[in-house]
């Protein structure tokens, strides 16, 4: 009887050590999985994601100062790198532990930079802060803040898309604003409100949008190079 109230009243204790036991090592199972910040950027698929967000930067950054055909070009490489960094990482094999999270992460943030804060900030910018491309950019912003949770929590249907990705109005943009440039000079500003206004209907819709293939990104590099080199002449 006395050896049985022993272990009862020891076994709290004992519990407690184990816990902490247990605890110890999956912190340093952490420690060894958790890698340096700067790390990040060993990861090929992720550090053509950080390119790609950097070129987005520098894209609001060309809009603010008023140079919309170079803040263009900007944004359609951040795209094609945004199309690159999925194709790389599906063909690695033996990413470091937890790099995959991170490219999860930093695509997401890359995406709404460049799909979502940047028309925000071109057409604020194109408009000189006129009340209907001012709401259209924060349309289109508050639109991707919705397409890019949806997607995080759901992810695909089916294997496609639900509704169109927020990263394909970069090209529609692009496309639209050298076409809009050349044919309806005066009333330029309203057509890209409108296009913003549009791509926030289809960004949230329950369109189905297929997954993009090889074929896919390659026809939008081929885009991308010919639109930046007319928006560079322009």
């Amino acid at each position: 009887m006395f050896q049985l109230g022993l272990d009862n009243a020891q076994a709290p204790i004992f519990a407690k050590r184990l816990r902490g036991t247990i605890m110890t090592n999956v912190s340093s199972m952490e420690q060894e999985r958790r890698q340096p910040i700067m790390g990040i950027l060993l990861d090929p698929p992720n550090a053509i994601t950080f390119v790609g967000a950097l070129l987005a930067m520098s894209a609001c950054a060309m809009a603010v100062m008023g140079k919309y055909n170079l803040a263009l070009i900007c944004v359609l490489w951040s795209h094609l790198a945004d199309s690159l960094d999925g194709l790389v990482a599906r063909r690695m094999h033996h990413r470091q532990p937890g790099m995959s999270d991170v490219g999860k992460a930093m695509d997401a943030l890359g995406d709404f930079l460049s799909a979502g804060v940047f028309p925000l900030i071109f057409l604020a910018s194109l408009g000189e802060a006129a009340p209907f491309p001012t709401f259209a950019g924060l349309l289109i912003c508050a639109a991707g803040i919705l397409r890019l949770s949806y997607f995080e929590a759901f992810g695909l249907s089916g294997g496609s898309f639900v509704g169109v990705p927020l990263p394909h109005n970069i090209l529609v943009f692009a496309l639209s604003y050298y076409l809009g440039s050349q044919i309806v000079t005066d009333h330029l500003i309203l057509l890209m409100g409108a296009v913003a206004v549009i791509m926030s209907g289809l960004h949230l819709s329950s369109i189905r949008f297929p997954k993009m293939n090889v074929t896919w990104i390659v026809l939008s590099a081929v885009f991308i190079a010919a639109m930046s080199a007319l928006l560079a002449l322009q």
